[in-house]
C-alpha cells in the first residue's frame, strides 16, 4: 500500500511539472495557426480583386475590411502608407500594421502577388 502511495505521489508531482508547459505549447500552436490563417487571407487579396473586378485601395491608416476577407477573431490590419491591389490582381508593395490579441506586428505585402513577409526593422 505504501508503494502505491509513493507511485501516485510521483505521478502527481510529474503532472504538476508538465501541465503548464503543455498549456504553453497548446497556446503557441493556436497562435501559429491564427497567424497562418491571417497570412492566407491577406494573400487572397489579388484573387478577390480579380473576382470582383475592382481594385482594392486603402488610404494611409485605413483598416482593411471587405467582403470575402475573414481575419481571425481579435485581428485587424491597417495600411501604413496605403495599399493598392489592381483589378487584375497586381499588388503594389505595402506595409501593414497587424494587431493581434498578443500585440502588434508589421508585415510587408510584396509585389506582384501580395506575398506576406515580416517587415524589415
Amino acid at each position: 500500500m505504501l508503494e502505491l502511495l509513493v507511485v501516485l505521489a510521483l505521478i502527481s508531482f510529474m503532472t504538476a511539472l508538465v501541465a503548464p508547459r503543455l498549456k504553453n505549447t497548446v497556446d503557441a500552436i493556436s497562435r501559429s495557426g491564427e497567424r497562418a490563417d491571417a497570412v492566407r487571407q491577406l494573400e487572397r487579396l489579388p484573387l478577390l480583386a480579380r473576382l470582383y473586378g475592382t481594385p482594392i485601395t486603402l488610404d494611409k491608416g485605413q483598416a482593411l475590411s471587405m467582403h470575402g476577407l475573414e481575419l481571425p477573431q481579435g485581428w485587424s490590419v491597417r495600411a501604413v502608407d496605403g495599399l493598392q491591389v489592381a483589378a487584375n490582381g497586381y499588388c503594389i508593395p505595402a506595409l501593414l500594421d497587424v494587431t493581434t490579441p498578443e500585440g502588434d506586428d508589421r508585415w510587408m505585402l510584396g509585389t506582384p502577388d501580395c506575398r506576406i513577409s515580416d517587415a524589415p526593422p
